[in-house]
C-alpha cells in the first residue's frame, strides 16, 4: 500500500466562520470510565448535542443532530448520505430512549431514537456543511484501493484528480486505465485467483459503500482521510444556515429509520 509520508500529518478542514468547531464542554472522561447510559454533551459546531453512553461507547442523538444543524435538508437527503458514508445507527432501548427524552434530546411522542458516534456524526455534518475541499495530501498520494464487484479490481485513487464526481482519478492497477469512481466499480478484470461474485446492487450511486481501502488495517490518519475524500461530492449543495438552539422535531424525524436499505 502506498502510505503517506512520515511528515504527512492530516490537517482538517476549516469550516466557515459561523461553524466554527468548539471544543467539547465538559472534557470527556476516558473510555474505560464511562458508565452505561451516563448522559453528556457534545458541541458540535456550536450546537449542544446530547451524548448517551451505549456499550462502552459515547453516541450522539442522530435526530437532534438531524434538527438542528441539519434541519435544512430533509429526512430522506440525510438518510441517503448517512448510508453512503457507511454509518449505521445503534437503536435506543425504552430506557435509553426515556433518559434522552428526560435530557431534551427527544420529544415525549417519540417512540424510537437512532444513535451514532461522536466521530460518525462529526462526519456526516462535514459532508454537509464543510468544505468540498480534498484532504491537504501531498500531490503524489494515492489511496490502494480495491472492489469485489463481479470479478473484481485494484487501484489507486489519487485525490489530487478528484476535483468533481465523475473525475477520473483511480488508475487501475492492471491495465493502467483511469476511471471515475462511480464507473471504476463496474471494471474488473479476470485474473487466475479472483472469483466472481454477484454485485450486491450496485450502481453508479453506491461505489463509496463497494470501494475499500486495500489495506484492512490503515492508521487512523489514512483512514480518516479516506473517509474526508468519500464525503466530497456527495449529495446537494443547499445554502448553509446558521442552526437555532431550538429544538422541534419535524414529523419525519419524530420515528426516524435507521436500517440501511
Amino acid at each position: 500500500m502506498t502510505t503517506p509520508p512520515s511528515s504527512f500529518q492530516q490537517k482538517p478542514l476549516t469550516p466557515p466562520s459561523s461553524f466554527q468547531q468548539e471544543p467539547l464542554t465538559p472534557p470527556r472522561p476516558p473510555h474505560s470510565s464511562l458508565k452505561p447510559n451516563q448522559v453528556g454533551q457534545v458541541v458540535l459546531y456550536g450546537v449542544p448535542i446530547v451524548s448517551l453512553v451505549i456499550d462502552h461507547q459515547e453516541r450522539l442523538c442522530l435526530a437532534q443532530i438531524s434538527n438542528t444543524l441539519l434541519k435544512n435538508y430533509s429526512y430522506n437527503e440525510i438518510h441517503n448520505r448517512r448510508v453512503a458514508l457507511g454509518i449505521t445507527c445503534v437503536q435506543c432501548t425504552p430506557v435509553q430512549l426515556e433518559i434522552l427524552r428526560r435530557a431534551g434530546a427527544m420529544p415525549i411522542s417519540s417512540r424510537r431514537c437512532g444513535m451514532i458516534t461522536k466521530r460518525e456524526a462529526e462526519r456526516l455534518c462535514k459532508s454537509f456543511l464543510g468544505e468540498n475541499n480534498p484532504p491537504k495530501l501531498p500531490d503524489n498520494f494515492a489511496f490502494d484501493v480495491s472492489h469485489e464487484c463481479a470479478w473484481g479490481s485494484r487501484g489507486n485513487f489519487i485525490p489530487a484528480r478528484y476535483n468533481s464526481s465523475r473525475a477520473k482519478c483511480i488508475k487501475c492497477s492492471y491495465c493502467s486505465m483511469y476511471f471515475s469512481p462511480n464507473k471504476f466499480i463496474f471494471h474488473s478484470h479476470r485474473i487466475p485467483e479472483a472469483k466472481y461474485i454477484q454485485p450486491d446492487a450496485a450502481n453508479f450511486n453506491s461505489w463509496r459503500r463497494h470501494l475499500k481501502l486495500s489495506d484492512k488495517t490503515p492508521p487512523d490518519d489514512l483512514a480518516f482521510a479516506w473517509e474526508d475524500v468519500k464525503a466530497m461530492f456527495n449529495g446537494g449543495s443547499r445554502k448553509r444556515c446558521l442552526p437555532s438552539g431550538k429544538v422541534h422535531l419535524p414529523e419525519e424525524l419524530k420515528h426516524p429509520q435507521c436500517s440501511d436499505r
